[in-house]
C-alpha cells in the first residue's frame, strides 16, 4: 500500500532488469559503400556505380571486459534490492512505533477515565460529607477541580490517539480519517534469549541492509576501477563484406580492426578516479557499519532500561500505590483520612500507571528500530 516501497520495488526491479543485459556485445553495424562511381564530363553528378560493399562489422571486448561489466551491473542491483529492503524495514517500524504510540493514547485514556470516576465518587462523597457538617466546603470543590483537570487530560489523549492514527494511514496510503480498530495488546516482545548484545552485533554485521548496500557499492566499484586498468587493452571488431561490381556478385572481403589506447592522460584519470571511489566506498562502509553499531547499542540499551524499570512498575510501585489508593479511599470515606492525602495517593497511583505504560511502549520502539537494523524479527 506504500507508494514509496511501491516506487523502491520497481527501481529495484528496472536495475535487476539492467543487470540482464550487461556484458551482452553491442549491436553490430551494417554499412553500404557505393565506390568506384562514373561521372559525366565537366559535372560532378554520378552517373554509374560500378561497385557496391555490403559490409556487418562487430566489435568483441576482451581480456574478462564483458564479465566486469556484468559484476558491476549486478552489484549495482543488488545496492538497489539492498535499498528497498532498507526502505520496507522503515516503514514497518514506523508503523509499529505509530501504533505504539496509538495503542499508548488509548491506554493512557482508559487510566485518566477510570482515575476521573474515582474522582468523581470522591467529588460526591466529599459534597455528601459537607452538607452532614462532617466535612468542608473546600474538599468538595477541590475533588471537583481535580475531576475537571482529567477532562482536559482525557481530551489531550482523545488527540494524541487522533494523531497517531493519522500517522498510521499515512504511512499504509489508506483514505484521511479512515477508521481504525481500538488497539488489543502491544506486539509480542522478543525472548529473552534473542537479546544479547554480541549476538546481535553479530547479526547486524551479516543481514543489516544498508550494510549489504555498502557492499555492494564497493563491488561496484571495485569492478569499475578493473574496467578502468583494462581499457590497456584494445578491443577488436571483426568485418564482412559483400562485393557487388556491376550487378554481379564477385565475392567476400574480410576486415579485422584495433583500438589503439594511446590517450593515457585519460586512462591514467579513469583508473585514478576509480581508485578513488573505491577507497571512497570502503570508507563509507566503515563509517555506516560504526553508525549502525551505535544505533544497534543504544537501542539495545533502552530496550534494557524500558524492561527494568517496567518490570519494576509492575510488579512493585503499581501494587503499592494502588493500595495505598485504595487505604486512603477507605480512609476519607470514615473521616480517617484528609483529601489532600487522598489526592496525593491518587496521583501517586495515576503517575505509576502512565509510566508502566510509557516503557511499554519505549520497549516497542527500541525492539522494533533493533529490528530494522538487524533486518528481521528477532
Amino acid at each position: 500500500m506504500s507508494p514509496d516501497l511501491a516506487a523502491s520495488a520497481l527501481s529495484a526491479e528496472a536495475a535487476l532488469a539492467r543487470a540482464q543485459g550487461a556484458g551482452t556485445l553491442p549491436d553490430p553495424t551494417f554499412r553500404v559503400q557505393l565506390k568506384d562511381i562514373d561521372r559525366a564530363r565537366g559535372s560532378i553528378e554520378p552517373t554509374r556505380v560500378n561497385r557496391i560493399d555490403y559490409t556487418v562489422e562487430q566489435e568483441f571486448p576482451l581480456w574478462g571486459k564483458r564479465g566486469l561489466a556484468r559484476s558491476v551491473a549486478s552489484a549495482n542491483a543488488a545496492q538497489t534490492i539492498a535499498s528497498r529492503d532498507q526502505m520496507a524495514l522503515e516503514l514497518v517500524a514506523a508503523v509499529k512505533t505509530a501504533f505504539g504510540d496509538y495503542y499508548a493514547a488509548h491506554e493512557a485514556g482508559v487510566v485518566t477515565g477510570d482515575i476521573k470516576r474515582t474522582l468523581e465518587l470522591m467529588a460526591e462523597v466529599a459534597q455528601r460529607r459537607y452538607e452532614q457538617g462532617l466535612g468542608s466546603q473546600q474538599d468538595a470543590i477541590m475533588a471537583s477541580v481535580e475531576a475537571a483537570h482529567l477532562q482536559t487530560e482525557l481530551l489531550k489523549r482523545e488527540a494524541d490517539q487522533r494523531r497517531a492514527a493519522a500517522r498510521i494511514n499515512a504511512l499504509l496510503n489508506r483514505p484521511i480519517e479512515a477508521p481504525l480498530a481500538p488497539p488489543e495488546t502491544l506486539p509480542r516482545l522478543p525472548p529473552a534469549e534473542s537479546m544479547d548484545l554480541r549476538r546481535l552485533v553479530g547479526r547486524l554485521n551479516d543481514s543489516n541492509p544498508i550494510l549489504r548496500a555498502q557492499d555492494a557499492a564497493i563491488e561496484a566499484a571495485s569492478g569499475t576501477q578493473a574496467l578502468a586498468k583494462k581499457s590497456w587493452y584494445p578491443d577488436v571488431a571483426l568485418g564482412l563484406s559483400v562485393v557487388d561490381q556491376n550487378r554481379r556478385w564477385q565475392g567476400y572481403e574480410a576486415m579485422v580492426s584495433v583500438k589503439i589506447p594511446i590517450n593515457g592522460t585519460l586512462r591514467r584519470a579513469e583508473i585514478s578516479a576509480a581508485t578513488a571511489e573505491l577507497g571512497a566506498a570502503r570508507n563509507r562502509r566503515d563509517a555506516v557499519a560504526a553508525r549502525a553499531r551505535e544505533q544497534l547499542e543504544s537501542a539495545f540499551w533502552n530496550f534494557d532500561e524500558a524492561q527494568r524499570i517496567a518490570t519494576i512498575l509492575h510488579e512493585t510501585h503499581i501494587p503499592q500505590t494502588e493500595l495505598a489508593l485504595k487505604s486512603a479511599v477507605a480512609g476519607y470515606q470514615q473521616n480517617r483520612v484528609d483529601l489532600l492525602t487522598l489526592l496525593e495517593a491518587q496521583r501517586r497511583a495515576f503517575q505509576n500507571r502512565l509510566d508502566h505504560l510509557l516503557y511499554l511502549v519505549n520497549q516497542e520502539r527500541a525492539a522494533a528500530e533493533i529490528e530494522k537494523l538487524l533486518g528481521g524479527t528477532l
